[in-house]
């Protein structure tokens, strides 16, 4: 029986050593390929049954101009009316609202009574259309138009949405 050579053992041990690095260390890479693999992934909105968000989950905002004031996302967000909360603590409200869907049936009661529509445009940039959500408040809830023209009942005080430093 032949011995190896010096050279052969060599290369032997080398490439020994080399497949026990990968094996050390193959773990960690494939913690990190799928750590990357998740962060690409878009977080889905998880709400309830029957609960339908106001604003799809990966809109970018830049903006959102209601009838008497505009929010503006400008790291933080600002306002040019004074209010009662953070301008970005009103802002991810409205960004994370959502509501029960109103059917058509109860929409068709409810419209003979539906009074000074108030309009939200959610600027979302130059290159994208914006979102025109219609909103009415009635006695008992909000009724609002989504981004999918499906009619929500958000129940939330008035003071919520609209948390004016001083109520004119």
């Amino acid at each position: 029986m032949a011995t190896p050579s010096r050279r052969t053992f060599n290369n032997f041990l080398i490439l020994g050593i080399l497949a026990f690095i990968t094996l050390i260390n193959l773990p960690t890479y494939l913690r990190s390929q799928l750590a990357e693999s998740e962060a690409e992934q878009p977080v889905e909105q998880v709400l309830p049954d029957g609960i339908i968000a106001l604003m799809p989950s990966d809109v970018e905002v830049k903006a959102l101009r209601f009838p008497k004031f505009t929010l503006t996302n400008a790291m933080p967000w600002q306002t040019d009316r004074k209010l009662s909360i953070s301008a970005t603590e009103l802002a991810n409200r409205w960004i994370n609202l959502s509501g029960t869907e109103i059917d058509t049936d109860t929409y068709n009661k409810l419209k003979p009574g539906l009074r000074d529509p108030a309009t939200l445009v959610v600027d979302r940039g130059e290159a994208v259309e914006p979102l025109r959500l219609t909103y009415y408040q009635l006695p008992q809830f909000w009724l609002i138009q989504n981004w999918e023209n499906r009619w929500l009942a958000v129940s939330v005080d008035p003071n919520y949405l609209f948390p004016f430093a001083n109520q004119n």
